[in-house]
């Protein structure tokens, strides 16, 4: 028994490699020995990996439009797949070595500091993995090149909080922060980039992976208030298990409104700005036996569908409202050896962290986010009452992504 066991194990393991190999050769047959690309897209001998980051970043990307998007993505034919993927194998390398460039020019030797450089390296090597992935030139190698932009995208799954990272390694060394304007002007900069390499990405593989009513991670019938109601019981559980209770949200307006959009981004802007309603209305009233509610409000206007989050959480005063678009302006005080602790939605996870507080990334993170197909965030603050947030989205899906 114990012999037939043992020889189980080593077919299983046999049939692992052989697969492994199999997937390998297979690559092998489109990549062969390392090849580049030149930044026009023409096969080129190999140069040091700075002349190549110089010259790809030198190139103007090239921003797209949702409805662009929406309308070429409908059909997703096996050609279109083509065309798309050999459009991203132009765009990304430009993309990528842009962050690369950034990040090796940072001030007050930002670009030194140890988690700096793992984004930094991890950019880089996306470069080259791009670089040296010839142009795809028929279905087997669309699959191929798609299956390497989806292993780009999970090895950048911590970069924001890598740099949040960084910037405290910065803060312990220097003192030198968020506060200061080319640091923050920098995250702008590269998060914004971030938002739009990983939605080009995640658009092209979910094309792969077709659902009912999406076209890749576009809903043709994105609903706000869908979006809302899921992003507020997200946000209400999260208070429930650090307070113990938390305020009623009400959605009013247009409630059955629909239109073209990202889903995802929707519901991490919803997400963040109930959570601080929420935090900012129970800490407000704390000594009360009831909550006022939490008001979500959906308006559709011609042009944009602007949502109002209204809370009677006592408001924010007037000399701190500049600062709460400032990254990692929040409460907590978070080590740097403990960032990566911190979850997706931005929620510290210590033992003695305040998840609802998070890593004070919400508010400049979700502005990026409406910014990015040409919207807007904004916050207005009566102290001593509560705040209003107003969030625009354009519904036309006509504007170009933001490319700052």
């Amino acid at each position: 028994m114990q012999k037939y066991q043992s020889f189980q194990c080593f077919c299983s393991r046999f049939q692992c490699v052989w697969r492994n190999l199999t997937t390998v050769s297979k690559a092998s047959l489109i990549v062969g020995k390392p090849r580049y690309i030149d930044a026009q897209g023409n096969d080129a001998t190999q140069p040091s990996n700075l002349e190549h980051v110089k010259a790809f970043a030198s190139r103007k990307p090239s921003p797209v439009t949702l409805k662009r998007l929406f309308e070429f993505g409908s059909d997703p034919s096996p050609k279109k797949l083509l065309t798309a993927a050999q459009l991203l194998h132009r765009e990304l390398p430009c993309r990528l070595a842009r962050r690369v460039i950034q990040l090796a020019s940072l001030p007050y030797g930002l670009s030194d500091m140890p988690s700096v450089k793992t984004v930094k390296d991890m950019y880089e090597r996306s470069f080259l993995d791009m670089i040296q992935f010839p142009k795809p030139l028929d279905e087997e190698e669309e699959l191929i090149f798609t299956e390497l932009i989806r292993r780009i995208r999970q090895r950048h799954d911590n970069v924001v909080k890598l740099i949040a990272k960084g910037i405290l390694e910065l803060k312990r060394y220097c003192g030198k922060g968020t506060e200061d304007i080319s640091i923050h002007d920098f995250l702008d900069r590269f998060y914004m980039s971030r938002i739009g390499i990983r939605f080009l990405i995640s658009q092209h593989i979910a094309m792969h992976e077709p659902r009912e009513g999406y076209v890749g991670v576009i809903n043709a019938r994105c609903r706000p208030a869908d979006v809302a109601e899921d992003a507020a019981n997200v946000a209400k559980s999260i208070a429930y298990r650090h307070y113990g209770e938390a305020p009623d949200i009400q959605l009013l307006g247009n409630i059955s409104l629909s239109f073209p959009y990202i889903e995802g981004h929707l519901h991490h802007m919803f997400f963040e700005l109930l959570k601080n309603s929420l935090r900012a209305t129970i800490e407000y009233h704390r000594d009360s036996d009831i909550f006022p509610p939490v008001k979500i409000i959906i308006a559709d206007g011609q042009e944009d569908v602007t949502v109002k989050i209204s809370d009677e959480g006592g408001g924010i005063p007037r000399s701190a409202m500049n600062k709460i678009w400032t990254y990692m302006f929040t409460t907590v005080d978070i080590p740097p050896e403990r960032v990566l602790e911190a979850t997706d939605g931005g929620a510290y996870k210590g033992p003695d962290a305040d998840p609802i507080a998070g890593l004070g990334y919400g508010l400049p993170l979700s502005r990026l986010y409406a910014r990015y197909f040409g919207g807007e965030l904004s916050v207005m603050s009566m102290e001593g009452y509560g705040t209003d947030a107003y969030l625009h989205i354009c519904k036309l899906g006509d504007k170009e992504e933001s490319l700052v």
